[in-house]
């Protein structure tokens, strides 16, 4: 999903979609995964790591959020705390095979000598730069996508490599700052991963003011021997450690390591909670829960996912309806920003005929639905609507009215 076409690009500022059923990509099962969207025109790095906190992800400029409660298969948001993490036996395997791979000879025939005739080793860079569609990470997409996932070559296009991998909502420039922030910045990046000089890998991170956030990962099929999937996860990880050992006062809070998406039924997102200690949010306590705890466990393998901690909940701040922000946007340009309370008012002070007022009243509906599943995060986001596609257009609806004139006055 893209930003709306005409929508400006402004800080802080989201199109709420609504709920949206699909088939699971993960059990297959028809219309049962169940989540809530939106189109991020533009966010801060600091909102959009709110929002990850409060269970979003993002995919290009298309932010979602599972619904838990009603989805087949429940996605958790999990994270790692770097400080505490230690690699298991298994992950310093990985590592040890990928050194000994590269400390091994050069194949024959291969251009690796000195002068005197000794062979080099291998030399592996990971090199870190701003998100841009570079045409050598599409090649090398396109294979993994082809090898890995069995895509059609025709389905393997540019648009969406950019749509998915290239694209993001982060708005400002933000360089390195001296007090607050990793010494490469702040924004989504790309990682790229080369054995003497060849791309095998390229990892798409966001890096927050919390932690990095591993967005995706794709390898060259032909060093899959290596497990570069799990050499990645280490790596970024590192990355995390290194840059709070070099700026500890600047990094304070850049601490976690965010993988996405915990599912414990689907084992190919299971092997996320390898990487201890993690933790998954409680979407009904807002509490992080050790996912090797007992209990937790317990409630895992019963399916009682709504509810992981037996805690008390932690209050979850929500933008109050009538306080929200609202932007309104008429043929590409924003002509001005309100909250939902004054926007009847203001409407009527531009020349914008509500007639029964029913645009007004379903977006009343749909903006108080944000301010609820957006959380902290919703109370400084703009929600950007379109007057004539969305609020006229609602005129004109043939839908029945299900609201009240009492229940109007907060809005009119």
């Amino acid at each position: 999903t893209r930003r709306r076409a005409g929508m400006p690009r402004v800080p802080d500022a989201v199109s709420y979609v609504g709920r949206n059923v699909s088939d699971c990509g993960y059990c297959a099962s028809p219309d049962a995964s169940v989540s809530d969207g939106a189109v991020a025109h533009g966010l801060s790095t600091k909102r959009y790591g709110e929002l990850i906190d409060d269970g979003w992800r993002r995919s290009g400029t298309w932010i979602y959020k599972p619904a838990i409660d009603v989805s087949c298969c429940a996605q958790h948001t999990i994270r790692v705390s770097v400080d505490a993490f230690r690699p298991s036996k298994k992950q310093r395997q990985v590592l040890r095979r990928l050194d000994a791979y590269l400390r091994r000879e050069r194949d024959e025939g291969s251009d690796g000598g000195d002068e005197d005739g000794a062979r080099a080793a291998r030399k592996l860079e990971i090199t870190t730069a701003r998100s841009t569609f570079v045409r050598e990470e599409f090649e090398l997409w396109k294979k993994y996508q082809a090898a890995v996932h069995g895509d059609e070559a025709s389905e393997l296009k540019e648009a969406s490599f950019r749509r998915f991998l290239v694209d993001s909502p982060f708005v400002e420039d933000e360089t390195p700052n001296e007090t607050s922030a990793p010494s490469i910045g702040l924004g989504a990046f790309h990682q790229q991963y080369r054995i003497d000089g060849k791309l095998v890998a390229v990892g798409v991170v966001d890096i927050l003011p919390k932690g990095l956030s591993s967005k995706y990962f794709f390898w060259d099929p032909e060093y899959a021997k290596l497990s570069l999937g799990k050499v990645s996860a280490l790596k970024e990880i590192e990355f995390v450690a290194d840059e709070r050992r070099r700026r500890p006062e600047a990094t304070r809070e850049f601490e976690f390591y965010y993988m996405g998406y915990y599912i414990h039924d689907c084992q190919k997102m299971k092997y996320k909670a390898d990487y201890a200690p993690s933790e998954l949010r409680c979407s009904t306590t807002n509490r992080w829960v050790p996912v090797d705890d007992a209990d937790v466990q317990k409630k895992l393998d019963a399916r009682e996912h709504c509810r992981l901690s037996d805690e008390a909940a932690l209050p979850r701040e929500c933008c109050e309806p009538l306080k929200s922000m609202v932007g309104l946007a008429l043929r590409g340009q924003l002509v001005s920003v309100t909250t939902l309370g004054d926007l009847p008012g203001l409407l009527e002070s531009i020349g914008v005929n509500l007639g029964s007022s029913r645009g007004v009243r379903r977006f009343a509906d749909e903006q108080a639905e944000w301010c609820e599943r957006s959380g902290r995060a919703g109370m400084t986001i703009m929600n950007l609507v379109d007057i004539e596609r969305n609020l006229l257009a609602y005129e004109d609806s043939d839908e029945v009215d299900e609201h009240s004139d009492d229940e109007l006055a907060g809005i009119a």
